[in-house]
């Protein structure tokens, strides 16, 4: 456990609020990261967490995908020009000889410093073909200024080499600083559509060179309303298109741009626009800042702006705030519910989602389903999360079963991942069962019940009276090219272990073949890199792909003395894989260290508590004595709460206060008369409640994985404890 350290504005702009130790705490669960650049989730800005529902985690597992990335590589690693579910990279064979290690070792050092001459050096000395393709990998991964045509070359050479998104942006963006001609862009992006901004603007300004006008405008209009540009960028821009950029197109980007929390490319939109756009621009960010001034400069926006949907988004917010519960619902309730001209209909739904809380803790569920029902969300993971809400209410709170199914069913629609999937099965098969639907309800128990190492999929197996929880295995070992492992296993060697986790996360998020997959995990479990093991295994497994056994990694902690109150090892490896993803060496914005992400004052009283010498230095030096205090402080804790799982894992992320608050508010999940499933669904924070469901899943499989007695207990495990 540790102090409160970072909670998000209840807003939905991506602004992080670092608190006091005397706030409300909460905790932040620690996806450690490979650069500080994507340490999102580590610092401030991580997006799971929420310090009233704001901006969190759309629950249902649709931001999965980019968590993962962006803990497990410096930039979102796509390929670099084609699908690699249709390639696979497959350089000529052949072993690195000791001299070919340690040339290449001598290019990581040299790319490190900055240094392209001296990594190129190293780089022609060696011979394995493998290791040639990685040195030139790391050294335009490391270094920008080597010029476009060694990008685009090796870009050519190698359009399957993993995690190479950051070369790939830098090529692009040199062909606009280096105002490439419309011949040379048409022939980079051939079969290969821009990824980043720069590249989308050089492409449009080529096509327009080349004579294809509407083509390229329908680009660079892509870009005005979605991209946050550079002032240079913006003018380059407004050079070549300027003249057919509308008003519209200028408050398209406002809007964009005030929901993406980028307040000098928002002002400079509203000051094209002029008519009072400035004040209206200023209002919403210091609303969204939470400044003490919000209100003030709210009431100055002209009355011609009051039906603008940035000022009604403002409004609800602040009013929200204000504790106008009333007047911010019937903003939220009547506001457009186009999402071309809202912004930002993802920010919409959440600030809908904190409204949708507060309304029910008021015993407004009536409202709270309207708030919820009228959200503008049209696909993706946040689309699932306002359906899922829209349902639950309806069923849990308003008792209309037949309203819940159709909400249910929308989010079944929408659901891409098996966390999402299997929540939207489970709650159909709840509301099918709430209306006398038997078979119906079977029927989706059972789809919800395929995804066994999901919470609700482990709910519809306890409902269907499953007992067994199947871990399943990759389907192929022979993988498709032994280069992956090839490369995985030079990085180990030179314990790169930050590269070689951009890579597994790569082959994770794309790579198709089960033999090439289990290949680059076993490498990865050989070198004890238990974080780099769950990188590619929670990305297999969040495509469908059958890899539980690389997900749930055993080999993460070491055997430890155990001290204090018992706890379940299944627990330790569930709060671990969670906390830190088994990276002992990791360190969190605020503090906390290590495997269980303990802050040294905790680590402290816990150590004194059972006559245990403390040295902060060991929290992250030494694993085995990082999982001794902890699964001491979490038999602290289950011992506090009469045995209570939930509560348990309440505490561990958002303190003992929360858990006692959120007792009064909502009933003791301890008390045979309230559901525990609803309780869970009741935490007002979306990261708390998130982190209770995936603590809960983790700890089913790891109970089956460690071979301790029945696999599923999840019943149980939710009705745990005594009331006080």
């Amino acid at each position: 456990m540790r102090p409160f350290r970072v909670a998000y504005q209840d807003g939905p702009s991506p602004m992080p609020v670092c608190l006091a130790p005397t706030a409300p705490r909460i905790r932040l669960s620690l996806w450690a990261g490979v650069a500080l650049t994507t340490l999102i989730l580590a610092g401030c800005a991580r997006g799971e967490v929420s310090g009233g529902d704001g901006a969190g985690q759309a629950a249902g597992g649709e931001m999965m995908t980019a968590q993962l990335t962006s803990y497990a590589a410096a930039d979102p690693e796509t390929t670099a020009s084609i699908s690699r579910e249709q390639q696979v990279w497959r350089p000529a064979g052949g072993a690195a000889s000791e001299a070919d290690v340690a040339a290449l070792g001598r290019v990581a050092a040299a790319a490190r410093r900055g240094s392209a001459e001296q990594a190129t050096a190293a780089r022609d000395q060696i011979r394995d073909p493998v290791a040639k393709v990685l040195a030139e990998w790391m050294i335009l991964r490391a270094i920008d200024t080597v010029g476009f045509e060694r990008q685009a070359a090796f870009l050519r050479a190698n359009p399957a080499f993993p995690a190479s998104q950051r070369i790939r942006l830098r090529a692009e963006g040199s062909l606009l600083d280096n105002n490439a001609g419309p011949d040379a862009v048409r022939a980079f992006f051939q079969g290969n559509p821009p990824r980043s901004a720069k590249g989308r603007i050089a492409y449009a300004i080529a096509l327009k060179r080349a004579g294809d006008g509407a083509r390229a405008l329908r680009l660079a209009k892509e870009v005005w309303h979605e991209s946050d540009l550079s002032s240079d960028s913006e003018e380059r821009l407004l050079a070549v298109f300027g003249s057919s950029l509308t008003a519209a197109d200028h408050k398209m980007r406002l809007d964009r741009m005030l929901h993406e929390n980028e307040p000098a490319t928002a002002l400079r939109a509203a000051q094209r626009l002029g008519g009072g756009q400035t004040a209206l621009a200023r209002a919403f960010l210091a609303v969204g800042g939470q400044k003490p001034n919000g209100g003030a400069l709210l009431a100055q926006v002209p009355a011609s702006l009051h039906r603008d949907p940035a000022y009604l988004f403002a409004r609800a917010q602040w009013l929200r705030r204000e504790d106008r519960a009333a007047e911010a619902a019937a903003i939220l309730v009547s506001a457009p519910r186009d999402p071309a001209v809202l912004g930002k209909a993802e920010d919409w739904w959440v600030e809908r989602r904190a409204m949708v809380r507060k309304l029910l803790d008021a015993g407004q569920a009536r409202t709270a389903y309207q708030v919820a029902a009228t959200h503008a969300v049209r696909s993706g993971g946040h689309r699932v999360d306002a359906e899922a809400h829209a349902g639950w209410l309806a069923l849990r709170h308003l008792n209309d079963p037949a309203t819940a199914i159709r909400h249910f069913e929308a989010a079944r629609q929408a659901a891409t991942t098996p966390m999402s999937q299997s929540r939207a099965s489970y709650w159909l098969g709840r509301a099918h069962e709430a209306a006398g639907h038997q078979g119906p309800a079977r029927a989706h128990y059972e789809a919800a019940a395929r995804h066994a190492t999901h919470y609700y999929g482990q709910l519809a197996r306890a409902k269907l009276g499953l007992a067994d929880l199947p871990i399943r295995r990759p389907q192929s070992t022979t993988p498709a090219s032994a280069a992956y492992a090839h490369a995985l296993s030079l990085l180990y060697r030179l314990d790169e272990r930050d590269m070689a986790r951009a890579i597994l996360a790569d082959l994770g998020m794309r790579a198709s073949d089960h033999g090439t997959l289990n290949a680059a995990a076993e490498v990865a479990a050989r070198a004890r890199d238990a974080r780099g093991v769950v990188t590619l295994g929670k990305l297999a497994n969040n495509r469908g792909l059958p890899f539980d056994l690389h997900a749930f990694p055993t080999h993460g902690i070491p055997n430890y003395a155990h001290v204090g109150p018992e706890v379940d090892r299944a627990v330790v490896y569930a709060i671990a894989r969670q906390e830190s993803t088994f990276d002992h060496r990791a360190v969190s914005h605020a503090g906390a260290r290590g495997l269980l992400q303990l802050m040294p004052a905790t680590a402290r009283a816990t150590a004194r508590s059972h006559g245990l010498p403390f040295d902060q230095g060991r929290l992250t030096s030494d694993p085995a004595y990082n999982a001794r205090l902890g699964a001491a402080h979490l038999g602290e804790l289950v011992a506090e709460f009469n045995g209570s799982y939930i509560l348990t894992f309440v505490a561990y992320n958002a303190g003992r206060s929360r858990a006692r608050e959120w007792i009064q508010k909502y009933g003791d999940p301890r008390d045979p008369r309230v559901d525990p499933v609803d309780w869970v669904e009741r935490i007002p924070f979306t990261e708390t409640r998130n982190y209770v469901q995936r603590v809960m899943e983790n700890v089913q499989v790891y109970r089956a994985r460690l071979g301790g007695g029945s696999a599923l207990r999840i019943e149980a495990d939710l009705r745990r404890g005594r009331p006080n």
